[in-house]
């Protein structure tokens, strides 16, 4: 059975994965931007424990090694960036991946 898309309902062939040939409609969201969606949201919860305050949030209550606790504490504003960071770099690869195929379909 072959498949269609589901904007213009074109056959697509077996080698169409990431984007119809005909109208550039996006068939699948890739994985790495799925991950890097979550990066993101987990950097949001981060960034609120940080605004919360960090010493607040039970890292000192004895579930974690007191030194441990001080240094994510210590280190917070860089575990919130990082975060985010590698957040952005998930989604922009998975962008760029697109756009690539994109072009491809585009000058096919």
């Amino acid at each position: 059975m072959a498949r269609r898309c589901p904007e213009c309902y074109a056959e697509l062939p077996e080698d169409a994965v990431w984007v119809c040939p005909t109208c550039g409609y996006t068939l699948r969201t890739p994985g790495a931007a799925k991950v890097g969606i979550v990066f993101m949201v987990l950097g949001l919860v981060l960034l609120g424990a940080f605004v919360y305050g960090p010493e607040r949030i039970g890292l000192t209550s004895g579930l974690v090694p007191t030194d441990l606790a001080r240094l994510m504490i210590v280190n917070f504003p860089l575990l919130v960036l990082g975060t985010f960071g590698i957040g952005a770099f998930l989604v922009a690869a998975a962008a760029l991946k697109l756009r690539s195929e994109h072009a491809r379909v585009a000058a096919a």
